[in-house]
């Protein structure tokens, strides 16, 4: 079990389309609440005059220098890139050594996933690691948000059915240990509902997991179905994941743009849309599925959480709050032990 002590939270900020700014914003307001301790990994002068312009608690946020400025121009993604790949080995080095507990990070996924590889290890038994994203669904009875947990997001290929296993296993404790989901159902993401549908890989796994007694498999789902809530969690191949996931992004901004459209523009349009401001508020507070605090790596031996570029104060903060929820909750116990079985060679 974890300690009484806080939290320990590091910070790239070097990460991110908005620059460091709303990082800081998070940690500042994050400090005085005492959620956690912050570290906040950058260039300390440019860093400290941002904090003299903020109410923050010192005693819970320090500052550890990166030998890289921040790059000068916003939106210059590969200069921000660049400055990342020497500043996130710090916090990596600090998250590896224990000096922290979780690091965030909004930086390139693939940057992040390489460096993880290189200065973090994984959970015994577990053959890869996989990005977890919380995505909207339909409301579901007994559920509080309308939301479900996708994973692999990652973008990398998943050729294996050891792996969907395994990521099955993962989500499913992610789910129970984040969520308090007792028993979260998990499906996989196929062509068909048929026990034979889809890539030899997924056929494979759906067979290994109907058998498992470690999680509650509840068969396939196709991408009809991914939003209508029937599983608290789905699996699939890292880059049909990712590519679903920038599909929902898009799809969302667009249905929500569309509604500001129609509020602006015409009066019989905005009578309609008072007529369903239940739904319209359910749309805009799924429309920030983004801010629930960042896509954790799965599998590794510490908790990374990865950012949307585009995430603002409240969804870094968010992420602090996830990494000091996970970490009261044992979540690295309770997946180690979820693993345990591979690594043995037995049965989960």
């Amino acid at each position: 079990m974890a300690s009484d002590r806080k939290t320990t939270v590091v910070f790239d900020t070097y990460g991110g389309t908005g620059g460091p700014g709303e990082i800081v914003r998070a940690a500042a307001r994050l400090s005085r609440q005492g959620v956690a301790q912050v570290v906040l990994v950058g260039e300390v002068v440019y860093l400290q005059d941002q904090l003299g312009l903020l109410p923050y608690d010192p005693m819970t946020l320090r500052l550890v220098p990166a030998p890289v400025a921040y790059p000068r121009r916003p939106g210059d993604t590969l200069a921000q890139a660049e400055a990342a790949e020497l500043a996130l080995p710090i916090a990596m080095e600090m998250l590896a050594e224990g000096e922290a507990d979780a690091l965030v990070t909004a930086s390139p996924p693939e940057l992040v996933r390489d460096l993880a590889d290189r200065h973090l290890g994984r959970l015994p038994g577990c053959a890869a690691v996989a990005a977890a994203a919380v995505v909207p669904t339909m409301p579901r009875q007994g559920k509080d948000e309308p939301l479900g947990l996708l994973l692999d997001v990652s973008g990398r290929r998943t050729t294996d059915a050891e792996s969907l296993v395994q990521f099955a296993v993962l989500g499913a404790t992610y789910a129970r240990v984040v969520t308090k989901t007792p028993q979260p159902s998990v499906a996989l993401l196929s062509t068909g509902q048929g026990a034979h549908d889809g890539p030899p890989e997924v056929v494979a796994a759906h067979e290994r997991l109907t058998s498992l007694a470690s999680v509650r498999f509840v068969g396939n789902l196709r991408a009809t179905d991914l939003s209508r809530g029937f599983a608290d969690v789905v699996v699939t191949d890292g880059l049909v994941g990712h590519n679903v996931l920038g599909l929902l992004e898009g799809l969302t901004e667009m249905t929500v743009e569309a509604a500001r459209y129609a509020w602006k523009t015409k009066v019989t349009w905005r009578l309609g849309l008072r007529l369903l401001a239940q739904g319209v508020g359910m749309l805009r507070k799924v429309s920030e599925f983004t801010t629930y605090g960042g896509a954790p790596l799965l599998g590794l031996d510490r908790l990374v959480l990865v950012a949307n570029p585009d995430s603002k104060e409240a969804a870094f903060a968010n992420a602090i709050k996830l990494a000091a929820r996970c970490r009261a909750a044992d979540l690295h116990g309770q997946l180690t032990t979820a693993m345990a079985p591979f690594a043995t060679g037995g049965q989960p």
